[in-house]
Parts: C-alpha cells; sequence; structure tokens
C-alpha cells in the first residue's frame, strides 16, 4: 500500500479568515474585559443593545401575545430589515370566497370567483430616547452597578413601557374612531341612557357579549378549544386589574372557580389570578404608580398622581408627559396610530379629583382647553363640574391624590380590550433598540466627557389589523368601571 502524505493541521485563525470569520480573540487580549474594551471591537454596544432589547419585551405585559405574522396571535409582528425612516412595511389580508360552485358538467370557467385581497401598510419611522449624566454620578455608589447596567435597566423600562403604551393607545383610538358603536361596548349601566355608575362593575355578562360583538364583526379567534363534538372560538379579554376586580364579586364567576377551580391554595381565589370564561383568556394588568416624572396608569386606566400639593381649579404645573393617557391627549405613535387616530378624539371629557381623604370634585375639559399637543396638565383648562360628587368643597388637593378619567356622572372609569388573532400590526424596520451616544463638555485625561448620554433608537410602527371591508375586526373596546381603592360615591 503506497504512502500517504498526511497534511499540516490548518491554521484555524487563518483558516476562518480566508473563510470570512471574524476572530474575537486577537492580538494580546487575553480576557472577556480586554475583548470588550478592544479597540476596534462593537461587542460591548451590541451586548447592550441585545440586553436592553430583549429585558423590554420581557417587562411588557402584552409579552406573551405577540407573535410573528400567521401565528394566530392578537399583536402579529414583522420585520423588515430593508425598512428605515418613513418606509413602509406590508402586510396582506385575503377575503375568503362563497358561490354555489358548478354541477355535473356545467363549464367552471364562466363562474370561477375573484380572489379578493388588499395590502395593508404599516409606516414605521424612527423614534429615539436617551439618558444623560455628568462625572458626578460616577463618584456615587449604586449597590455594585456600573454605568452600562444602571442606563440598560432605565432605557429598558422605558422601551417597554413606551411599547405597551401605544399598543393600547393606538387600539383604544382605533375602536374610537372606528364607527364608534361597531368596535365600542358601552352605554350598559343603570344611569341615564346607560351610564355607568360605580355600582355597575365588570361582570361575565360584559365578557360574553364583547365576545359575540368580536365575532360578529369577523374576529378570528386566537386559539380553539372544546370538545369532540364541537370547536368554541378562543379569544383575549385583557384589561387592568382595577378594572377586573368587581368580576370576582359577580355571582356567576365565583361560583365557578369555588365549584370548578382545584381545591388548594392555587385556587384563583387566594392566588390572585383570573379563570378564564367562556373560553376567554382573562390577562390582568396590575397597573403600578411608581416614582417617574411623566404619566401614570395607561391608556386603558388613564391617571394623575399628585407628588406634591395642587390647586386643579388652576392649570397643574407638572414634569413630564403626564397627561398622555387621558382621553384626547396626543400621543406621536409612528404608523397611523398618531395623529390620525388621537386628533379624531373630540368631546367633552371628565376626570374625578379623589383627595388622600377620599373626598372627591369633579372636573371637566375639551380639546378646545388642550394646548401644545396636551402633554402635560399644565397644558390643561379643567371647568369644576358642580352639583355632581362634590364632597372636597375646593380644588385643593393634597400631595398623594388621584386624578382619574371619569363619566359625566362622576364615575372613575378604565377600559378592557377584547381581542382575537391578528388584532395590531407591529411592523419593526432595520434597527431595533440600537445603542446611541452622546459626549459633550470637556474630557478628562481618561478621554471622559463631563456630560455622556446614551440611548435607543428603534425604526418601528404599529396599526390595527383592517379587512378587505375597511373593518377593524380584530378588537372591541369596552367601557368599563374602574375601582379606586377607599373609594365611595353617592350617585
Amino acid at each position: 500500500m503506497a504512502n500517504k502524505t498526511i497534511p499540516a493541521n490548518p491554521n484555524p485563525i487563518a483558516a476562518g479568515a480566508s473563510a470570512g470569520n471574524v476572530d474575537l480573540v486577537k492580538g494580546n487580549i487575553t480576557s472577556y474585559q480586554g475583548l470588550l474594551d478592544g479597540p476596534s471591537s462593537d461587542l460591548r454596544s451590541r451586548l447592550w443593545s441585545e440586553l436592553v432589547t430583549r429585558d423590554a419585551r420581557e417587562k411588557n405585559v402584552f409579552a406573551k401575545f405577540i407573535g410573528a405574522e400567521g401565528s394566530g396571535s392578537p399583536i402579529a409582528e414583522k420585520r423588515d430589515l430593508a425598512a428605515g425612516g418613513s418606509d413602509k412595511v406590508t402586510f396582506t389580508t385575503v377575503a375568503p370566497i362563497r358561490g354555489q360552485g358548478v354541477r355535473g358538467e356545467d363549464i367552471l370557467k364562466n363562474n370561477t370567483d375573484s380572489l379578493d385581497f388588499g395590502t395593508f401598510n404599516v409606516e414605521v419611522d424612527l423614534v429615539r430616547h436617551a439618558v444623560s449624566w455628568t462625572q458626578v454620578l460616577k463618584l456615587m455608589r449604586f449597590t455594585g452597578k456600573t454605568i452600562d447596567q444602571l442606563s440598560a435597566e432605565v432605557m429598558s423600562e422605558w422601551m417597554s413601557r413606551t411599547e405597551q403604551d401605544q399598543i393600547q393607545f393606538v387600539v383604544r383610538q382605533a375602536c374610537l374612531k372606528n364607527g364608534g358603536s361597531s368596535n365600542v361596548i358601552s352605554g350598559y349601566g343603570t344611569g341615564a341612557s346607560g351610564a355607568l355608575k360605580y355600582v355597575d362593575g365588570l361582570s361575565t355578562d360584559i365578557i360574553q357579549e364583547a365576545k359575540q360583538a368580536l365575532i360578529a364583526n369577523g374576529g378570528e379567534p386566537m386559539n380553539t378549544g372544546g370538545d369532540q363534538n364541537q370547536e368554541i372560538p378562543g379569544y383575549l379579554f385583557f384589561a387592568p386589574d382595577a378594572v377586573l376586580r368587581p368580576l370576582r364579586s359577580d355571582p356567576d364567576y365565583l361560583e365557578a372557580i369555588v365549584s370548578a377551580d382545584e381545591r388548594s391554595a392555587n385556587n384563583k381565589l387566594f392566588s390572585g389570578s383570573y379563570a378564564k370564561w367562556d373560553n376567554n383568556i382573562i390577562a390582568n394588568h396590575n397597573v403600578i404608580i411608581d416614582t417617574a416624572r411623566g404619566r401614570q396608569g395607561s391608556p386603558l386606566l388613564p391617571t394623575f398622581y399628585a407628588y406634591e400639593a395642587v390647586n386643579a381649579g388652576a392649570k397643574i404645573e407638572t414634569d413630564g408627559d403626564t397627561f398622555a393617557n387621558f382621553r384626547g391627549a396626543f400621543v406621536n405613535v409612528p404608523g397611523g396610530g398618531g395623529d390620525a387616530i388621537g386628533s379624531d378624539d373630540n368631546g367633552t371629557y371628565y376626570i374625578l379629583g379623589v383627595n388622600t381623604n377620599g373626598k372627591t370634585r369633579l372636573y371637566s375639559y375639551t380639546q378646545a382647553g388642550i394646548t401644545n399637543g396636551a402633554a402635560d396638565f399644565s397644558d390643561i383648562s379643567l371647568s369644576h363640574v358642580s352639583g355632581k360628587v362634590d364632597t372636597n368643597g375646593s380644588n385643593t388637593f393634597a400631595a398623594g391624590s388621584l386624578f382619574v378619567q371619569a363619566n359625566a356622572l362622576g364615575t372613575p372609569i378604565g377600559y378592557a380590550l377584547a381581542m382575537g388573532k391578528d388584532a395590531l400590526y407591529f411592523a419593526k424596520g432595520s434597527i431595533y433598540g440600537e445603542q446611541i451616544f452622546h459626549y459633550d463638555d470637556f474630557a478628562n485625561s481618561g478621554n471622559e466627557a463631563h456630560l455622556s448620554a446614551v440611548g435607543v433608537q428603534s425604526v418601528y410602527g404599529m396599526n390595527v389589523r383592517k379587512d378587505t371591508r375597511g373593518r377593524v375586526p380584530g378588537v372591541q373596546l369596552v367601557e368599563a368601571v374602574r375601582q379606586v381603592p377607599g373609594l365611595s360615591l353617592t350617585q
């Protein structure tokens, strides 16, 4: 047998380089820190962006209900890596066909049905935000956290909060704008003309009505369940916990949990979760009042928290976009969810002030009294509504008071969303969660500027899905009573 020449072991680094691979460990780099600090490496920035993007999605209350196009989730997500600012990402809708067909030897070519489809574009645009600090911050101690860790935490929280608030705002406003009654369930209270009173909390009847309204409007189920004899359409019923809370007092719902749920510490009454009803997945959102300067609550639960004593008779000077979640406000959401929806929300609206001692006063406002896009309460003119739920007796409210959206009777109100599959389209462009920097002022010997800033920029847009008939089939907005701790109203 002839001797064979065994080739020398190839140099893996040289082979990788010739194949177009990038050698991350090169030069004198011997540690992970050295890799991050390498002169030509952007690995730190990429890791930061990935951390912020993933963390933001996990914090989003809709995270479990967002899926790829065709997944059947209530929110369909699609990314077009070629799309930049002001470009459009295209979704396609197709209508089912009907007709009788032909029988026997009848000719089919003259009796075919046409393929009825439509393209639905979601415009994407560049959205940016950042947090800044000076060198003084580096002299402080933050439980061992680095500037990268701190900035990643606050930017991921901002991304998740902005994303979930914009989703709620777009869906809420689209329902209110789209013919009103076809996508809104309201007027089922015991007050005059069906106005909600504080005792008219959410019930199982309303959940069932919302599901039937979805089906009647063409909303497809996001999942199915049932037995061998039938299929039961499954939908999502999403609401803040302050709206869902009265459901626990509904006799039918309470009896179902007591009788059908397991008898253990995992029972829904003890665990605080909500059981399915009529195959609707009931998802609650615990809206927490935090210390952020800006909007509180959510578009489904508009809230203003007074961090200091205020005079509601005058324009309330506040810091940030504190009015953004209230009706009539303008929120600039790319993709058709901005001015095209927000500016159409005209009317007279009401805000109930709830003092720390439980005393109340009702106020009204109109779009004519809103300036500068209604980003802040200092841009709103509130008018006292006399003779209704007025126990406060003045416009003075102590620090810690709440101001909530209300109806003309003074009833605090919130909103719930009944959703089927593909209720909203979420379009992503070429970049999402990309890290951006800014440095200013004099730098020290280590080339560290006195003023530094880091942030994220993303290209995205969102809008509700419309079918080939121009309907918004995938969502119903339910106006409901909002529970406020310690509040009792005589109406």
